[in-house]
């Protein structure tokens, strides 16, 4: 008897958990880290440490202390602190993973890199400002490589005292689009990626369908580089982003 009321409020628990979620797993895959970012930038490691601490824990909890020889009130207040203290988890969370969320995808050297909240707030830059820069989901930015001497000292200055690598310094930000063509020079052989890696053409096949493409050298591949893994970004030759591919 005991044990089936231990399930029925542990079941409780795990479904209102699992509803919370579901809502949390819906916006960080759709808004703070589409693909393929969900997978590169952490998204995916961080939706496993929000499951183990809403999904698991806190029900395993609710079940453990769950008595059917307890009153109402003694219940309420057992399952009220483990519910305060899953919360304070849960936020902390989604904090760092609101902090981690790529907001900008930057071209810098030789392929593009992946920008992260924190990288920029902590400088007090408005992200929304990004949104200035492409139509793309996060933005795709070209970083300036100038070779002035007074821009080139500033951004060593940058470097050197306030520890900011290029890539994260917002003053050299332009628009992709309008500097696609310097960047041409640095696109993958896409040839060589199939050799190494055939699955590649099968999933450039539903880029070209949708984009009415008909041969794979008409489209341009650029290196992703992010914290867990990389990628390769599709463009048409006028720098307008098509999809991406995964080497595996």
């Amino acid at each position: 008897m005991n044990g089936l009321y231990r399930l029925k409020v542990g079941g409780l628990h795990f479904c209102v958990s699992l509803s919370f979620f579901l809502a949390i797993f819906y916006v960080l895959k759709n808004f703070w880290y589409p693909y393929p970012y969900f997978e590169n930038s952490g998204g995916w490691q961080g939706i496993k440490i929000v499951a183990g601490i809403d999904v698991v824990l806190g029900p395993l909890l609710t079940l453990v202390v769950s008595d059917s020889r307890k009153s109402i009130r003694e219940l309420l207040m057992d399952v009220g602190v483990i519910a305060v203290f899953q919360c304070l988890a849960l936020l902390w969370g989604i904090y760092t993973l609101n902090n981690q969320r790529p907001v900008a995808v930057v071209f810098w050297e030789n392929s593009f890199l992946t920008v992260p909240a924190q990288a920029l707030t902590e400088q007090d830059y408005e992200l929304k400002s990004l949104l200035a820069f492409s139509d793309a989901r996060p933005p795709l930015i070209y970083v300036d490589k100038s070779y002035k001497s007074a821009d080139l000292k500033k951004m060593l200055e940058v470097i050197a005292k306030e520890n900011i690598p290029p890539h994260y310094q917002t003053w050299l930000y332009r628009p992709l689009k309008e500097h696609f063509d310097e960047i041409k020079s640095q696109k993958l052989n896409i040839d060589q990626i199939i050799a190494k890696y055939p699955d590649v053409k099968n999933q450039l096949l539903p880029i070209m369908q949708k984009h009415n493409i008909s041969d794979i050298h008409a489209m341009l591949y650029f290196l992703l580089q992010s914290k867990y893994s990389n990628s390769v970004l599709v463009f048409d030759q006028n720098a307008q982003y098509l999809g991406y591919v995964n080497p595996e």
